[in-house]
This record gives C-alpha cells, sequence and structure tokens, in this order.
C-alpha cells in the first residue's frame, strides 16, 4: 500500500502539490475564521453542577457584566473641587461610549438625608445626588464616607481613590437563546441554537473589546486612569493570545530557518521546512474551524506546539535523506526519497502515534479548554504526519540533489561520542544521579500547589496588572464569591370561616411584608460574618441597606425596609434591594470581592472555611446555604488540577508503555523507552514543587505534551538500535546509534528547545512558565535518551534477544 502511495507520488509531483495547493486554499478559507474565546465559559470544568448555580444567579438577580474605572486625584482628595470637574468630564466622556449602559460614581450615587429640610420620602422621590441643587455638600459627603454601599466601591478607605462602576448593555438576543436552549429537547434543534448562540458571543465580546479600547484610549486622557473587572481580564486574555499566535508565528519562523541553515547549510531545507510547516498550521486550523473548535487560553500554544512537532518530522527526514545521500552519492533522486521515505515511515508513524496519544490523554482532564487543546492537537499531528511525507516528497522529487551534504560540527561529533562512551563506560554513575533524581522528583511533587490568582496572571509592567492591583487593594477587591440564603416556603392553614387569618395571610404574602425580623437578623450576622474575613474586600447585602438607614438616625426595623422597598424609585430599588433580595425565589443574597493579589489566600481553604461556618451558624434557623460565584468555579478548576494531572498521566503511561511493547515486541526495550521518558518528566514536577510554582491551565498540560514529543527520540533511537544490533556489537551499536540518530535527535531537540524559548516573551506569565518549564524538559528528555537510554540497553539487553 505505502509502495503504491510513494510511487504516485514521486512520479507525479506537480499534480500532488496541485491537490495539496487546492486543500490549503479551502481550508485555509476557514483558517481565517477561526475564533478565540477567553470568556468564562471557556475557565469551567465540564459539567460544573455550580456553574449551573450560577447561571440561575445571574438570570434570578438580573445581574449585568460591568467594569470598574480607579481614578486618583492630583492633588487633595476625592471630593476636592478640581477633582470633581476632572470626574465630570470623564463620566461625560464615558457616556459617549455606546454600550455602556449606566454609570455609578460618587457624582450620581443616590443620596437619601443629604438635604436638611427634606424627610425621608421627600428624599426619595427627589433622588438626590451630590450635584443635585437641594443637596448639601457636607452632609452629602458625610454620606457617601459612611455610605456601606458605596464605601471601597466608589470610594477607598483613603479617601485617595475613587471608584466609577460602568455597566455594559445586556445583549437580549443571547439571552433569549439561553433560555431557548434550556427548554429545547431536541439535541439537532439545541446545536442549532448553540450555533446561534456562539454568533452572539462573537458579537457581544466585539462589542466589549471595542468599549475597552475606547476606555483605554481614555487613559491617554486622564493621568492616572485604570481599569479592571472580569471582563476586562477576559478581553486583554483574548489580546495576549492574539498576540502570541503572532508573535509565535512570526518569530518561530525566523528563529527555525537560522537554526535549519545553521545545521544543513542549504537554503532549499530551510525554505522547504517553513512550507510543510505553513501548510500543516493552515489546514489544521481550517479543521479546526470546520469542527467548531475555539482557541482559548490554553490552547494558543497550538502554534508553536503543531510548528515545533512539524519540525521534528521533517528534520528526520532530511537526516535520514542526507545520510542515504552521503553513503549512495550516484543514486537519483527519486530512489533517493523512496528509501528515505520507507526507512522513516514506521518511526515516523510510531512517533507522530504516540505524541496523539500524548495529546488525547488530556481529554481526561475534564476542563474544557484542555480537553480542546488535546483534540485540537492530535488532529494537527495527524494532519503534519500525512503532509509532511507528501509534500517533502513531492517537492524534492522536483529538485536536483544537493551539491554537498552537511555533517556535525566536530563540537556536535565530540558531543555525542562523550554521550555514548560515559553511558556505555559509566553506567553505574548514570544510574546514582537517576535514583537522586527519582528521591528529589518524590519530595517536589509533595509540594505541589495549584494556587493562582488572575492578577498575577500579567507581568508587573503591564497595565492591566497595575489596574488590576489598584483596584483589589483600594476598592474591595477583584474575584466575587456569593453566597445565598434560601427560606422554607411557609405553609399556611387558612379557613374559610376564618376571615381575619385569611386575611393576615394575604398581607403577609405581600412584598412588603418580605422583609421580617427573621431574615433581617440574619442578614446581619451572616453579614458581619463575612466582613471579618481578613480576605473579603467589599461586602454587600440586605444588611447593608440595614446600615444605611441606622447611618441616617432612623431605625433600620423591618416596618423601615418595607416602607423603603415600597417608595424607592425602581433605580434607586436596582442598587439597593434587587441585587441583594429576591422575593419570588424566597432568597438573601451576597456578594463579597476577594483581595486576589493577597499571596495567603488560599482559595479552597477559604471557600470550605466560610461554608462550614456558615453552616454552623446557621444550623438551627432552617434555611439552605449555598457558596457560589466566580471563585468558586476557578476553584473547582483549579483543585481539579491535580486529579486532572494523575488521570492524563497514568494515561498516557499505561498507553504508550503498551504502544512500546507493540513496536518494540519486547517487554525489557518497552519498559527502557518508558523509564528514560518518566524520569525527566517526573524531575519537572519535583522543581514546580519545590520552587513554589504553581501548577496552572497551562502547567498541567506539560506531562502529556512533553511525554508525548519525548518518546519520539526513544522511538527513533531504538528504532535505529535494532537495525545496527544485526551488524555490530552492543557498544558498537550504541556508538553507530549516537553518530546517525543522534544527530537528528540533537538538531530536533533544540529546535524543540529554541521554539518553547520562543514562549518566554509573552506577557503572559502562564505561557511564561509554559515554555520555561518545556524547554527544561525536553533538555532533560534528550540528555535521558543519550545517557540513561543506551546506559540501560548495555546493562540488561542481551544481543541474542535482538536479533530478530
Amino acid at each position: 500500500m505505502f509502495l503504491r502511495f510513494y510511487r504516485a507520488i514521486l512520479n507525479a509531483p506537480k499534480l500532488t502539490l496541485t491537490f495539496c495547493a487546492i486543500i490549503f486554499f479551502v481550508f485555509g478559507f476557514f483558517a481565517l475564521k477561526l475564533p478565540i474565546d477567553a470568556s468564562s465559559d471557556s475557565l469551567i470544568l465540564e459539567n460544573d453542577k455550580d456553574f449551573k448555580t450560577y447561571d440561575s444567579i445571574i438570570k434570578n438577580y438580573t445581574t449585568q457584566d460591568f467594569l470598574i474605572l480607579a481614578l486618583s486625584p492630583k492633588k487633595g482628595d476625592v471630593f476636592h473641587h478640581d477633582f470633581l470637574t476632572t470626574l465630570q468630564n470623564l463620566t461625560n466622556d464615558l457616556k459617549q461610549i455606546p454600550q455602556i449602559d449606566g454609570i455609578l460614581s460618587i457624582l450620581n450615587a443616590p443620596l437619601l438625608k443629604s438635604a436638611p429640610n427634606l424627610e425621608l420620602q421627600e428624599s426619595l422621590k427627589a433622588n438626590l445626588t451630590l450635584l443635585s441643587a437641594q443637596t448639601d455638600f457636607e452632609l452629602a459627603k458625610q454620606e457617601l464616607l459612611h455610605h456601606p454601599f458605596y464605601t471601597q466601591n466608589l470610594i477607598s478607605k483613603d479617601l485617595k481613590t475613587a471608584g466609577i462602576l460602568i455597566y455594559l448593555k445586556n445583549n437580549t438576543r443571547l439571552e433569549q437563546l439561553r433560555e431557548l436552549k434550556n427548554t429545547e429537547t431536541n439535541e439537532s434543534q439545541k446545536q442549532e441554537i448553540q450555533k446561534l448562540i456562539e454568533q452572539e458571543k462573537g458579537k457581544v465580546q466585539t462589542q466589549n473589546d471595542v468599549t475597552i479600547t475606547m476606555l483605554k484610549n481614555l487613559q491617554n486622557k486622564y493621568e492616572g486612569l485604570q481599569i479592571g473587572g472580569i471582563t476586562l481580564i477576559a478581553s486583554d486574555m483574548i489580546a495576549y493570545v492574539k498576540s502570541d499566535l503572532i508573535t509565535y508565528g512570526t518569530s518561530l519562523s525566523v528563529i527555525l530557518a537560522l537554526m535549519l541553515w545553521v545545521f544543513f547549510g542549504h537554503l532549499r531545507f530551510v525554505f522547504l521546512t517553513l512550507l510543510i510547516c505553513l501548510f500543516t498550521l493552515v489546514v489544521s486550523s481550517g479543521i479546526f474551524a470546520a469542527f467548531g473548535f475555539k482557541i482559548t487560553v490554553v490552547s494558543s500554544n497550538y502554534v508553536s506546539l503543531l510548528l515545533i512537532i512539524n519540525v521534528s518530522l521533517v528534520v528526520h527526514l532530511i537526516v535520514a535523506y542526507l545520510e542515504f545521500y552521503s553513503k549512495f552519492p550516484k543514486a537519483s533522486q527519486k530512489n533517493l526519497l523512496y528509501a528515505t521515505l520507507l526507512t522513516k515511515q514506521m518511526p515516523s508513524f510510531f512517533a507522530a502515534f504516540t505524541t496523539m496519544i500524548g495529546f488525547l490523554s488530556l481529554i481526561y482532564s475534564n476542563i474544557l479548554p484542555i480537553i480542546h487543546l488535546g483534540i485540537v492537537m492530535s488532529l494537527g499531528v495527524s494532519v503534519a504526519l500525512l503532509f509532511t511525507f507528501v509534500l517533502f516528497a513531492s517537492v524534492s522529487a522536483l529538485l536536483d540533489k544537493p551539491k554537498h551534504t552537511t555533517k556535525l560540527s566536530t563540537r556536535q561529533q565530540r558531543f555525542l561520542e562523550f554521550c555514548a562512551n560515559l553511558a556505555i563506560r559509566k553506567s553505574k554513575m548514570i544510574y546514582f544521579f537517576a535514583i537522586l533524581c527519582v528521591a528529589f522528583s518524590l519530595y517536589g511533587i509533595q509540594n505541589l500547589k495549584v494556587e493562582n490568582s488572575f492578577v498575577n496572571y500579567f507581568k508587573d509592567s503591564s497595565q492591566i496588572k497595575q489596574g488590576l492591583l489598584k483596584i483589589d487593594k483600594d476598592l474591595g477587591g477583584t474575584v466575587p464569591l456569593e453566597i445565598l440564603l434560601t427560606f422554607p416556603n411557609k405553609v399556611t392553614q387558612s379557613s374559610i370561616d376564618d376571615e381575619f387569618e385569611a386575611e393576615f395571610n394575604s398581607l403577609e404574602s405581600q412584598d412588603t411584608y418580605w422583609f421580617d425580623s427573621q431574615k433581617l437578623r440574619l442578614a446581619k450576622i451572616v453579614h458581619n460574618y463575612l466582613e471579618d474575613n481578613p480576605y473579603a474586600g467589599s461586602v454587600l447585602s440586605l444588611h447593608s441597606l440595614v446600615r444605611l438607614i441606622g447611618n441616617l438616625g432612623i431605625n433600620a426595623d423591618d416596618w423601615t425596609i418595607a416602607f423603603l422597598y415600597k417608595n424607592a424609585r425602581d433605580t434607586l430599588k436596582a442598587q439597593i434591594f434587587t441585587p441583594y433580595a429576591n422575593l419570588e425565589q424566597n432568597q438573601l443574597r451576597f456578594v463579597l470581592r476577594t483581595f486576589d493579589s493577597n499571596p495567603t489566600l488560599k482559595r479552597n481553604d477559604f471557600i470550605i472555611q466560610i461554608r462550614k461556618d456558615l453552616e454552623s451558624l446557621l444550623q438551627n434557623e432552617k434555611v439552605q446555604v449555598q457558596v457560589n460565584g466566580v471563585m468558586v468555579l476557578y476553584n473547582n478548576l483549579l483543585q481539579n488540577l491535580i486529579s486532572s494531572q494523575v488521570d492524563t498521566l497514568s494515561f498516557v503511561i499505561g498507553i504508550i508503555f503498551l504502544v512500546f511493547l507493540w513496536i518494540f515486541r519486547n517487554l525489557k526495550l518497552a519498559i527502557i523507552a518508558l523509564l528514560t521518558n518518566i524520569l525527566p518528566l517526573s524531575a519537572i514536577f519535583g522543581i514546580l514543587g519545590i520552587s513554589g510554582i504553581p501548577l496552572d491551565l497551562m502547567g498541567v498540560t506539560i506531562a502529556a505534551i512533553s511525554l508525548g514529543i519525548g518518546v519520539d527520540d526513544v522511538i527513533h533511537y531504538i528504532h535505529r538500535f535494532k537495525a545496527e544490533i544485526k551488524n555490530h556489537s552492543l557498544q558498537d551499536a550504541i556508538l553507530e546509534s549516537h553518530d546517525s540518530i543522534g544527530s537528528a535527535m540533537y538538531y530536533t531537540t533544540f529546535i524543540i528547545v529554541v521554539g518553547f524559548c520562543a514562549m518566554m516573551s509573552s506577557n503572559f506569565i502562564p505561557t511564561i512558565y509554559f515554555g520555561f518549564l518545556t524547554t527544561l524538559v525536553m533538555l532533560l528528555m534528550l540528555l535521558s535518551a543519550l545517557l540513561l537510554l543506551p546506559a540501560l540497553l548495555n546493562s540488561f539487553c542481551k544481543i541474542s534477544a535482538l536479533r530478530f
């Protein structure tokens, strides 16, 4: 089958290239539409139960996406006349941005008792603000300073920072489609609705990006203006992903071209490799887009990964081709290519196959973006394997043989010889260091942690981190946590004969009677408990309203709250009532923002402690307690990383071991090959644990990726070793293998290392860690393949068992 396939390509290279060109342009059309997603949906566990609760909170409390701006006065405090003028000018500029639905700052924050001659009911009707004609400035200042809804939200405690809340317009079409999907029972219809949902989400993201760009333009006009909020984080993460895709694509191409020129000294191999990589990247991206996959923060590395894997395949073909050419200089171009394809087809297939296994193991992570990365890369590697052989053969068939071959430099040859001799003569020393490495790994793995903060995802010099830190420290925190208290529905027994009881029950069911003493008492208990937590910044609830009324010198009992609820304007009610009390669901809601930048915050322990304490505080109150919010969803994902790592590693190690048995037909060789790869990989996790670098969304993929790519060298080496052992002694076979396949391993590893080093130029901290750690593990895997592998082969393998 393969013989005919190769002959067809070599005999009709132009026709083959024409067919490839058609494929390139067809899938290139889809590749241009490949979407990028960094929304909260892309950072959740698959089938996360807490996400369903979170979704119901958004629906029941009609929450809006919002951004937070922070601005500090040049002199005085936030009530200085000049600063208020600046704030007014900024507000006018913000009103010009189409996507902004509402703006809340100290200028237009509703006030209840800042006009000395007005009663509470008159103040409610007058809708007083700081700029109202009837407002007394000093009274307004004092009310704002002691206002529970505004402190650490619109004003910092030191009065040196003012916050501006910007509410973004909701997409009603998106909300309708989500509701329609939840009620639809037909699966095909659900899929069609989901496509429409994705289109609307794309529109929302585009609108948000435009809004954030306009806000960033205002930073040039207003010195010291900072921007924060979950929407900003998502938008900037997408911007970083797009930037990294372009950066990696261009910088990696230049770096690879230079390295290929240095290694082989032929422009044909440089352009041929880049052509194959470009083709694979475009076709793979087109396939991803056609299947509806999105590029997330995690899978943004697919460009670098695919380029590196593709280059590795091409380099092995180039090295084999040059080796045949040096041995048979008078052979025709077609025969050289034919021999190269036949020789490398099986090791290349198995190398690509094990790489795909490594990526496919990511589907066991239960984390959507990691699952997508596994699927995306598995498809990409299969495309790379097929078209690397097709394009290498068809393009090379149209070219003449090179005028000369390229050999390793003397320094490189000496290095490979040194490794081979060291493995043969000093195997005990190698085993000693291997055992030390195992002990080091076991110690470090015990200290692995998964603590990650949004703030620390970005470089210190970046504007987004400076803004997030400012808001986190001065304006009440960043990542929200929500607590819901659900009260049981009262069962009333009405009697037809008892008109008084019937009337009383009717009155009790009215909205104004919902705010009873129990709810106010529990609101106070929970609110005070949350506020005492050192990691909690801004805490808002129904008790915030009780405090506000108390600060005004009014008795804040259930009657007063009910009166205020009945008489408050809809705009005021939307700020102080509806976000914290849902009468239909019979719920109280508490919203707190945590100090995400606090280095001592352990998110999982924090959430567990809050759940435990609240259940203890409310154990006799017959209420249901739920802890939810973005922080819970994010923590669920982080806590899944360790178990995900165990699952993916167990899967990939087991399958790769079976593949080794299938390839080598020898139990000892399979065990040796597996140990050679596991040892350097375990060392990386030891380094992670000891250095304190947290395991993150990208770091959790290192094991599967490195093991998938790293086994390539082992497969190629043992395949060559088994060929050499037929005509040489055990030690000579090792020397010959180092001299031949060792050069390809040397080339590919250093190309991979340089490729991953390019990731360290990113502005996204997880990408930098990923690039550094993967670079390190690939270097360790090369050393393991050049030292530990031959040492194990020399010590535990017999020639008679290998010559078959």
